[in-house]
């Protein structure tokens, strides 16, 4: 059994950048939007909250047929193990315990792929002789098949996503997709808890969605400072891993930088953010690694005790008493303000817009 199996669900994520026209990318002009969906009423988990495609982790995403139907369709195994070269953190959901599954690197950006489709209708691959990594770095939409019926298919557990890559000879696009970060719900919603890894991937157009309707609300493309904007003006509610992310992109709006920037910086790991609550007197703080408050050896298990610690000073006393700062003060559903004085770790974005590495780039 996996390390935390009884604890929570292990999921993966996708953000789906797509240019939009021919736009130049200025200081808030952004050249591409970002493909989100509004959950259900019915959904189980965060009902009617703004996400990323995904969800979570199937059996059918490890099993090592994918290995043969890789190497029958051109990607070898070396181009396989590329993937799993990541340096720097590694959380828990990547460790792998079983040898006769998937290394995790690779099942879970086939979660990823296949829950875009199962969702929004949207397959990214490729036909068999275009397989492998773009010169440019860009994820590419299949269409010219039943995409209706075959979604339902795979939603409904009619057939396996390997299936449909067998029988259409398409080759998931696993290696123009970029490990972006790894999120964990809070101790405090202990019933039902994810661990998820979110990837990034680029398309150089909009692909047409087909939203499944037991699962999605709605869809929309907006960029990320248009769904921040939304949110703050109360027109939708965006999940707290969405917001902290859109909050890093919002300081790259040309989506070929951040196609550099995703494909360099992937392969140094991810930090995994679990984020830790206190109340103050006049907000909810939740804190994330490298904070002072953060709990030092934390098990992502425990409920603190300190939960109520704070309660008589404001955030900003609170604020003022940090010397590292990596938080979320929450004055309402729809406000909060993220505070980051650190760098951020493993080479990423800064939400607060701090990313002198850039420049490098």
């Amino acid at each position: 059994m996996r390390k935390f199996a009884k604890y929570w669900r292990d999921s993966a994520s996708l953000l789906i950048l797509a240019r939009d026209g021919n736009r130049v990318a200025s200081k808030n002009n952004f050249n591409y939007k970002v493909l989100v969906f509004k959950r259900t009423e019915k959904t189980a988990f965060m009902p009617n909250s703004i996400v990323f495609p995904g969800g979570a982790v199937d059996k059918q995403d490890a099993i090592l047929s994918w290995t043969d139907f890789f190497a029958k369709q051109g990607i070898s195994k070396e181009k396989l193990v590329g993937l799993t070269q990541v340096g720097g953190t590694r959380p828990f959901i990547f460790e792998n315990d079983d040898p006769n599954t998937l290394d995790r690197n690779v099942s879970l950006r086939i979660t990823a792929l296949r829950e875009a489709f199962e969702e929004l209708g949207v397959l990214l691959g490729h036909k068999q002789s275009e397989a492998g990594s773009s010169a440019s770095g860009f994820s590419k939409a299949v269409g010219g098949f039943d995409i209706e019926n075959w979604q339902k298919q795979v939603h409904d557990g009619e057939k396996q996503f390997v299936e449909l890559c067998d029988e259409l000879k398409i080759v998931p696009d696993l290696l123009n997709m970029y490990e972006w970060s790894a999120w964990l719900t809070p101790a405090m919603f202990r019933k039902r808890r994810f661990e998820t890894a979110f990837y990034l991937v680029a398309l150089d157009e909009q692909p047409k969605v087909r939203s499944e309707p037991h699962e999605v609300a709605e869809h929309f493309w907006d960029t990320p400072s248009g769904l921040l904007q939304a949110h703050r003006e109360e027109k939708l509610w965006l999940a707290p891993p969405q917001y902290y992310e859109l909050n890093r992109l919002v300081h790259m709006p040309d989506i070929d930088q951040v196609v550099q920037f995703a494909r360099e910086r992937s392969a140094r790991g991810s930090t995994l953010i679990c984020p830790v609550q206190y109340k103050c007197s006049d907000a909810a703080i939740f804190v994330f690694p490298g904070d002072d408050l953060y709990p030092q050896g934390y098990d992502y298990i425990t409920e603190h005790g300190d939960f109520e610690k704070f309660k008589d000073l404001t955030a900003e006393q609170l604020r003022k008493q940090a010397r590292n700062l990596h938080r979320s003060e929450h004055t309402g559903l729809h406000a909060q303000t993220l505070y980051q004085s650190i760098e951020a770790f493993n080479g990423h974005l800064s939400v607060n817009g701090d990313n002198k590495h850039l420049s490098k780039l």
